[in-house]
């Protein structure tokens, strides 16, 4: 049994977002072949009273508050060293002294570290063990694709000035890395291509595909739709307003009994007025399955994004029918026709879920095909299986430490703050 370090950008329990369900699976693999030591950023929405059932795994948590997150103060000097210096914006609101210190205590006890999310790697100082860096997405083509959709000038010229100084940051990052995990092939190839040098590993997303089940005598309701995913990340909210604005309306004027459900916080987004009879913004609910058992047809609607969206593989596994962007199910061995439909067009999308409404058998039939491949490829069980026989081998392989010492103490300045 090894111990092994792992950073984390949030708390990863509970897991109420995509990031969060990653990182509690990869965290729940991991423990149960070795000591899990996590050292995590705390958010302001983060539930450390509700960490029980995480704390029981571990042999250690330690929690970090974002300083930008308590003090406006904090939040200008972290936007003001972003525009300033060579450091990316996401790199300076997660760096903290203390959680740098705190694993530079650690690491002589340790055998491995595992960064979850690129700016933590930031606070790794010299690292003679193996360091493993787990990306959940390429940040700075997500960077560039949200400076290029952004409506406020203001922002987009901000958005814009980061995007080269993240690609510099990532780079570097994939390169000081001993081996990088990748959620899609695209992902993947994109990292390999920064760091040609580094071993890159496609470790996909899951699914509990016992806990995400079709439902038992439920009748969806025929002309439902639904969609899960908070608007505080771009490109849902992109996608969903795309999605208000393009696409319901062609779907109404044809079915008007068509029905559209929001599920996950709102961030302040709004239904236009003349689809507020057909769209229901349910924000945030505990519990998923009545939601999703009572849609008849799960839309991604998203234009924009990397990785892998873990509620498309939580639709998958409930058997539901998808109708999908290709970006929206981006890096998910999906089967066009079979197991799902992909429009990228508003018109297309909107004849998609117009022709599955009018056909449920065939809609049924995504959804039970659909579930077969979330049984077969992305149950965590075997995902976890996976990466453990990967972290078996870096155990086994001396680390190699490239320039870790120019990434921390040079490039990026650490040493000055």
């Amino acid at each position: 049994m090894a111990r092994i370090l792992v950073l984390s950008s949030r708390l990863p329990y509970p897991p109420r977002e995509g990031h969060q369900l990653r990182t509690w699976n990869l965290l729940r693999a991991l423990a149960r072949a070795h000591d899990v030591i996590l050292l995590s950023c705390l958010r302001r929405d983060d539930a450390l009273s509700e960490c029980v059932p995480l704390r029981s795994i571990l042999g250690e948590l330690e929690t970090f508050p974002i300083r930008s997150e308590h003090s406006h103060g904090a939040l200008v000097a972290d936007l003001a060293r972003s525009v300033l210096g060579r450091r990316p914006f996401v790199a300076e609101k997660y760096f903290s002294r203390r959680m740098r210190a705190r694993v530079a205590e650690l690491l002589p006890q340790c055998d491995l570290v595992h960064v979850d999310m690129l700016p933590l790697m930031s606070a790794v100082p010299t690292c003679h063990v193996p360091l493993v860096l787990d990306t959940h997405n390429v940040e700075h083509l997500l960077l560039r694709e949200r400076a290029a959709r952004e409506t406020d000038w203001a922002r987009r010229i901000f958005l814009r000035s980061q995007v080269a100084k993240l690609r510099r940051f990532e780079r570097d990052a994939c390169r000081r890395a001993n081996h990088v995990l990748t959620c899609s092939p695209d992902d993947a190839r994109e990292l390999a291509a920064l760091a040609p040098q580094t071993p890159v590993s496609l470790v996909p997303n899951g699914v509990d595909v016992e806990q995400a089940r079709p439902a038992v005598g439920i009748v969806p309701h025929p002309a439902q739709m639904v969609f899960v995913g908070q608007m505080s990340w771009f490109p849902n909210r992109d996608g969903v307003q795309w999605f208000l604005s393009d696409v319901l309306p062609r779907i109404v004027a044809v079915r008007a009994d068509a029905q559209f459900t929001l599920v996950g916080k709102t961030a302040g987004l709004t239904v236009p007025a003349p689809l507020r009879a057909h769209a229901r913004l349910a924000g945030f609910v505990e519990d998923l399955r009545p939601e999703l058992h009572s849609a008849a047809i799960y839309v991604v609607p998203l234009r924009c994004g990397s990785g892998t969206r873990l509620k498309v593989l939580e639709a998958m596994a409930f058997g539901k029918a998808i109708v999908t962007t290709s970006i929206g199910s981006q890096g998910i061995d999906l089967e066009r026709g079979r197991e799902a439909l992909f429009a990228d067009d508003a018109e297309s999308f909107a004849a998609a879920v117009l022709d599955l409404l009018a056909d449920p058998a065939r809609a049924r039939q995504l959804g039970v095909a659909a579930r077969a491949k979330a049984l077969a490829r992305y149950d965590w069980h075997i995902i976890g299986r996976e990466l453990l026989a990967t972290y078996d081998e870096l155990l086994r392989t001396p680390a190699i430490n490239r320039f870790s010492d120019e990434f921390v103490d040079g490039r990026f300045g650490l040493t000055q703050r």
